[in-house]
């Protein structure tokens, strides 16, 4: 294994929002728009980082076939993230047939998103840029919500995508504990994962409040 340390975080990140999406899911009541997309946002993370973590620890040469193969989909699933997190956003604070709207426009910027990855460049700035429109919308219907609601759970998903977009701000600068034994991907992933679970907390009270139940 070529860098543990980024391997072994992306791994954790991959089981820790496998079993958030397997929370979300798992309630017998009828499914709506915003579980939906919180179920598939939190598993498209999960394989995400389990793609990233099998590159970063035995496929970080360029020219392999498995980096060739799997980066491009760990890009690609990423998009994906993105894609439902619009569709989170708009759950929370849109009308339906704007948000039919929002998420057509949506569905095009991702295909556009993929054309990018496979044809031009494959770098992570790529999939912070895709992603980030994604966590703004979430962030902003969280805010929302806790102002309505005043509900604390909501104040703290507002809070973890605020850290999601200090930690992506924090990988691109290169911030990390040791280059070597925990280098600024290492610390991106941890503070994800931190953060993620400020957001599924925030998801699941949403969910269970029936405010955005269609």
């Amino acid at each position: 294994m070529t860098q543990v340390d980024v391997s072994l975080t992306d791994y954790g990140l991959a089981v820790e929002c496998a079993y958030f999406a397997y929370q979300i899911a798992r309630p017998r009541s009828a499914a709506t728009s915003l579980r939906r997309a919180f179920v598939t946002t939190f598993l498209s993370i999960a394989v995400a980082a389990a793609a990233g973590g099998t590159v970063h620890g035995f496929f970080l040469d360029q020219h392999s076939l498995g980096y060739r193969v799997l980066w491009p989909f760990t890009l690609i699933v990423m998009g994906i993230t993105g894609l439902s997190g619009i569709q989170i956003g708009t759950a929370l604070q849109f009308p339906h047939r704007t948000r039919i709207l929002i998420n057509k426009i949506a569905l095009v910027a991702f295909a556009s998103y993929v054309l990018i990855v496979v044809l031009v460049r494959r770098d992570f700035l790529v999939a912070i840029i895709g992603y980030l429109p994604a966590l703004i919308f979430i962030g902003a219907g969280f805010l929302l919500a806790y102002l309505r609601r005043k509900q604390v759970t909501l104040l703290i998903g507002f809070l973890g995508i605020c850290l999601m977009l200090l930690s992506a701000a924090a990988q691109q600068a290169k911030l990390g504990i040791d280059p070597r034994y925990f280098d600024h991907n290492a610390l991106y992933h941890l503070l994800q994962a931190i953060a993620l679970f400020m957001v599924f907390l925030a998801a699941r009270a949403a969910i269970m409040s029936g405010e955005f139940i269609e």
